[in-house]
């Protein structure tokens, strides 16, 4: 042992924690403000028993990709969820209006 030990509460104290710096993006590629909003689609049908839901959004993992995570099922359960990732936010951003047009021609709206 050394014998100069620290206490933890001592330092501690001594070093209080700092507010997080905010480390500016990057480059063009970066997932500022995507531009896109989540959203969430309904579509019921009655005479079939159906209700449903469908919800798109886009995330940004810890590791700079960007995804589409897509959640859907009956209203009122759980649901299933999926993501997909990709390599730039335009490529998400096209996957994602490519979907959104899909359900739209569906029956989904908002």
């Amino acid at each position: 042992m050394s014998e100069k030990q620290i206490d933890l509460l001592d330092w501690l104290a001594a070093n209080p924690p700092r507010a997080p710096e905010v480390v500016p993006s990057a480059g063009e590629d970066a997932m500022e403000d995507p531009g896109v909003t989540p959203v969430l689609l309904t579509r019921a049908d009655p005479s079939c028993n159906m209700h449903r839901f469908y919800s798109l959004e886009l995330a940004t993992s810890l590791f700079g990709e960007c995804g589409v995570v897509r959640h859907r099922g009956r209203v009122g359960a759980s649901g299933r969820s999926r993501t997909d990732w990709f390599e730039k936010p335009c490529e998400a951003e096209a996957a994602f209006s490519i979907l959104l047009r899909a359900k739209h021609r569906r029956g989904y709206a908002p």
